[in-house]
C-alpha cells in the first residue's frame, strides 16, 4: 500500500513542479553552452536569438503537451488509487477494532482501553469501559482483569470474565456510588465492513482528485461559492500547463539577456521571477474570489505579467528609454560611493582563521547556504500561502492570522530545508573552486584535499550545533502555536477549542480531562505556549490496584500539574474502594503526586516535544505503535547534530573531484545519491514505523551507510 500510495502521488507532483524543472532545465543547459562559448560560435555562423530560440520552444510546447495529458489522464487515476489504498486500509484496521495500549472512541458514547493484549490470540487483560451520559451525567465505569475477543461475521464482541460495574452521576455531588460485580460481560462491537466498502467507494469526490474534464462537468452541478473555486481550480491546471512552454522562453530570454559575465545574476532573475509568476497567480486567484475582477481576467495576470518579462528581457536593450536612465545611474554611483584612507590594515577574520583560503572557503560556504535557504524557504512559503489564502481570505482577519501562521512557522521550515542547503552549499562552494581551477592551483602547491575540507566540516558541525538549538528551544512551541493556526484558517475562523476529552494511561493511573477555555484571543495564544502546564477542568484520576480493580477515583472541577504534582483547585472528590464499597469524601484544593506530567499526551506529535519530552513520552506510552513512533522521532532527533557532516562527507568527493567528467555530471551524481538518502531514511524510517526494525536501526543505518559510502568516495579522490 505505502508503494501504491508513493505512486499515486507521482501525477500531482509532476504537474505542479515541471515548470519550474523547464525553467531550471533550459538556464542550466543554455547557461553550459554559454559558458564554453558555443552560444558565440552560433552567432559566429550567422545563427540569430530567434533560431537559438526556436528548438527551445518546441521543447516547451512538447512539455506542456506532456503536462496536459498528465492533468486529464494521469490526475483522475492517480485519485482512484489513493482512494483503493485509502479503502483497504481502512479495512485493515477492522481487522483489530481494538487495540492494546490505544484508548479506542469509535464506538458511539463509549471509551474502551485494554492495557495489555495479544492481537493473534485475542486475549486481553486489564479492560477499562467508560461511557457518560452529556445530559444527565451519569458515569457507568466497567473494569475487568481479564477478556477476549470472539468475532463472527461482521460483528465482534469483547467478552470480559468477572467484571466490576461502578455508576455514579458528576452533576449531583451527594449522589451515591453504585458498584456491583456483573460477572461475565459481552460488549458488542460492530465493525459493518460492507457499510464501509460501501461509504468510502460512495464518498464525495474533491475537486482536487479531478482531472480537466471531470472538473469541468463537477463545476457545471456546484452552487455559486462551489462553482467558483472549481472555476479557480480548473484555470490553475490550465495555467499550470502552460507554464513550461512560458519558462522556456522566458529562462531563454535570460540567458540571452545576460550574455557578458551576468550569468549568477540571470540565475537570481530567473529564479524571482519564478516566485513572482506564482504570487501573480495567487493574486489574481485572490481577486475572483473577492469579486472584484471576473474569473478569465485573474487568470490573465500570471499571463500578461510572463509576457511583459519576456518582451523586456528581450528588447529592452533596443530601447534608448531604459538607456538613458542606465546611464545616469551609472554617473551617480561613484559620487555616492563612501572613500576610506587607503591604509591597510590586518583583517580580523584572516587572523581569526589560518589564512585566505580558509576564510574564503567559509565566506562561500556561508553565502551559498544562506542563499539557497532563503530561496527554498521563500518557495516554501508562497506554496503553502497558496495553499491556505482560499481559506484565510473568506474569514475576517484572515490575511493578519496567516501572517503569523507563517512566522511561526519560520523554525519549522528552517529545519527541514537545512539539510538541503547544506548540501548545496557545499556542492556550489566546491564545484565553482574547481571550475575556476582553484583546487588544482591549491593542490599543485602541495595542499592536501582533505585539508581543503576542513572549513566545511567545522561548518556544518556548528550548522548542527545551531540545528539542535533551534529543535529544542525553538520549534517545539512554535510548532503548536503554528499547528492551531492552521486548523482555524482551514475551518474558516471557527473555534476548534471544543470540550474534548483526552485519555491517558500511565503506570497504574488512567486519566481524563478537558483543556480549560480561555477567555480571550490573547489568552488562547498564550495557552498554546504552556507546554503541556495547561490547566484543565473535569479532572478524572481512576488508580488501580495491583490485581487491576478500581482502587481510588480523585475527580476536580480544576487542576494543574506543577513540579512532580497535580494540583487540585476549587472542590474536588476522593473516592476509595474499600473491600468493593465506596467510600466519598470532599475537600476544597488537594495533590496528587505524580512524577511524569500526564498532560503532555496533549502534545502526540513528536514535533511538539522536546528530546527530553520524547522521551517522558515513550516511558508513559503503553501501545507499542506510540514506542514506535516516538522512539523513531527520538532518534531522528538525536541525528540532528551530525546530519550536515554527513552529508557533506558524501557530497563534497563529487565537487572535489579531479578528474575530466564533466562538472554537471558529478553535481548529478551527487544530487542523485542525496536524493537516494532521503529514499532509503525515508524507508528504513516505515520499517521502524513498522516494527521491522528497531527506531535505533531504522534512523542511524542509513547515516552509517552513506558515511561509510562517503568515506570510501573521499579516500578515491586525488590530493
Amino acid at each position: 500500500m505505502i508503494w501504491q500510495l508513493s505512486a499515486a502521488l507521482i501525477p500531482n507532483v509532476i504537474a505542479f513542479t515541471c515548470p519550474m524543472a523547464v525553467l531550471v532545465g533550459v538556464i542550466i543547459g543554455l547557461t553550459k553552452m554559454q559558458g564554453d562559448s558555443e552560444l558565440i560560435a552560433i552567432r559566429a555562423a550567422g545563427v540569430g536569438n530567434l533560431q537559438i530560440t526556436l528548438p527551445v520552444i518546441f521543447l516547451g510546447l512538447l512539455l506542456s503537451a506532456f503536462t496536459f495529458a498528465v492533468n486529464i489522464y494521469g490526475v483522475p487515476l492517480a485519485s482512484a488509487a489513493v482512494r483503493g489504498v485509502a479503502m483497504r486500509a481502512a479495512i485493515h484496521k477492522l481487522e483489530s477494532p481494538i487495540e492494546p495500549g490505544v484508548f479506542n472512541s469509535e464506538v458511539a458514547g463509549f471509551t474502551i482501553y485494554v492495557r495489555k493484549g495479544d492481537l493473534e490470540t485475542g486475549e486481553w487483560e486489564n479492560v477499562f469501559i467508560h461511557t457518560e451520559d452529556g445530559k444527565t451525567g451519569d458515569v457507568r465505569l466497567i473494569t475487568s482483569k481479564r477478556g477476549r475477543i470472539d468475532s463472527t461475521g461482521e460483528t465482534s464482541e469483547l467478552v470480559l470474565e468477572n467484571a466490576v460495574s461502578t455508576a455514579y452521576n458528576l452533576t449531583n455531588t451527594n449522589a451515591r456510588f453504585v458498584s456491583e460485580n456483573i460477572g461475565e460481560f459481552r460488549f458488542v462491537i460492530r465493525t459493518r465492513r460492507d457499510e464501509l466498502i460501501k461509504r468510502v467507494s460512495s464518498s464525495e469526490i474533491t475537486p482536487e482528485e479531478l482531472g480537466l474534464g471531470d472538473l469541468s462537468r463537477y463545476a457545471g452541478s456546484m452552487d455559486s461559492r462551489e462553482l467558483l473555486e472549481a472555476g479557480i481550480l480548473w484555470q490553475r491546471r490550465i495555467i499550470l500547463s502552460l507554464s513550461p512552454f512560458i519558462f522556456c522562453l522566458l529562462g531563454t530570454s535570460i540567458v540571452l539577456r545576460f550574455n557578458r559575465g551576468g550569468r549568477g545574476f540571470g540565475i537570481l532573475v530567473a529564479l524571482l521571477l519564478l516566485i513572482g509568476f506564482y504570487l501573480f497567480t495567487f493574486l489574481g486567484e485572490q481577486l475572483a474570489r473577492l469579486g472584484r475582477i471576473g474569473l478569465l481576467e485573474s487568470g490573465m495576470i500570471p499571463l500578461a505579467a510572463s509576457l511583459f518579462a519576456i518582451l523586456w528581457f528581450n528588447f529592452a536593450s533596443r530601447m534608448e528609454f531604459w538607456k538613458v536612465w542606465l546611464d545616469k545611474g551609472r554617473e551617480l554611483l561613484p559620487s555616492i560611493r563612501v572613500r576610506t584612507p587607503g591604509v591597510q590594515t590586518r583583517n580580523f577574520f584572516v587572523d581569526l582563521t589560518t589564512g585566505l583560503r580558509d576564510f574564503d572557503l567559509l565566506i562561500n560556504l556561508v553565502s551559498y547556504y544562506g542563499i539557497t535557504l532563503l530561496f527554498l524557504a521563500t518557495v516554501f512559503i508562497v506554496f503553502t500561502a497558496f495553499e491556505l489564502w482560499k481559506f484565510a481570505g473568506l474569514m475576517e482577519g484572515g490575511p493578519t492570522l496567516l501572517g503569523w501562521y507563517i512566522l511561526y512557522l519560520l523554525p519549522f521550515i528552517y529545519l527541514q530545508l537545512s539539510p538541503t542547503a547544506a548540501m548545496i552549499g557545499v556542492l556550489a562552494t566546491y564545484v565553482i573552486k574547481s571550475r575556476q581551477n582553484e583546487i588544482v592551483t591549491w593542490t599543485a602547491a602541495g595542499q592536501s584535499i582533505y585539508r581543503l575540507l576542513v572549513p566545511a566540516f567545522i561548518l556544518m558541525l556548528l550548522l548542527g550545533i545551531v540545528n539542535v538549538f533551534v529543535q529544542e528551544y525553538i520549534a517545539p512551541k512554535t510548532n503548536q502555536v503554528q499547528d492551531d493556526i492552521r486548523n482555524t484558517i482551514r475551518s474558516r475562523g471557527k473555534d476548534l477549542v471544543t470540550d474534548k476529552r483526552y485519555w491517558i494511561a500511565n503506570d497504574k493511573r488512567i486519566y481524563s480531562f478537558v483543556i480549560a477555555k480561555a477567555a480571550s484571543d490573547n489568552e488562547k495564544q498564550l495557552d498554546l505556549l504552556c507546554s503541556g502546564n495547561c490547566p484543565v477542568t473535569a479532572l478524572s484520576v481512576y488508580e488501580f490496584d495491583e490485581t487491576g480493580n478500581l482502587q481510588t477515583l480523585y475527580r476536580s472541577e480544576n487542576a494543574k500539574w506543577q513540579r512532580e504534582t497535580i494540583v487540585f483547585e476549587g472542590r474536588s472528590f476522593v473516592t476509595d474502594f474499600v473491600g468493593g464499597q465506596p467510600v466519598t469524601r470532599e475537600q476544597v484544593g488537594g495533590e496528587l503526586a505524580a512524577e511524569a506530567n500526564p498532560m503532555l499526551e496533549m502534545q502526540r506529535r513528536p514535533s511538539h516535544l522536546t528530546i527530553g519530552e520524547t522521551q517522558q513520552q515513550i516511558k508513559n506510552s503503553e501501545a507499542e505503535i506510540d514506542k514506535r513512533n516516538f522512539g523513531v522521532a527520538l532518534e531522528k532527533k538525536y541525528t540532528t547534530l551530525i546530519l550536515p557532516c554527513v552529508i557533506a562527507l558524501f557530497t563534497a568527493p563529487f565537487a572535489l573531484s579531479l578528474s575530466r567528467k564533466g562538472k554537471v555530471t558529478t553535481v548529478g551524481m551527487a544530487v542523485g545519491l542525496w536524493l537516494i538518502f532521503m529514499g532509503v531514511s525515508s524507508a528504513f524510517e516505515q520499517f521502524g514505523l513498522g516494527g521491522s526494525l528497531t527506531p535505533r536501526m531504522a534512523v542511524w543505518a542509513p547515516l552509517v551507510l552513506f558515511g561509510a559510502f562517503g568515506v570510501y568516495l573521499l579516500s578515491r579522490v586525488r590530493t
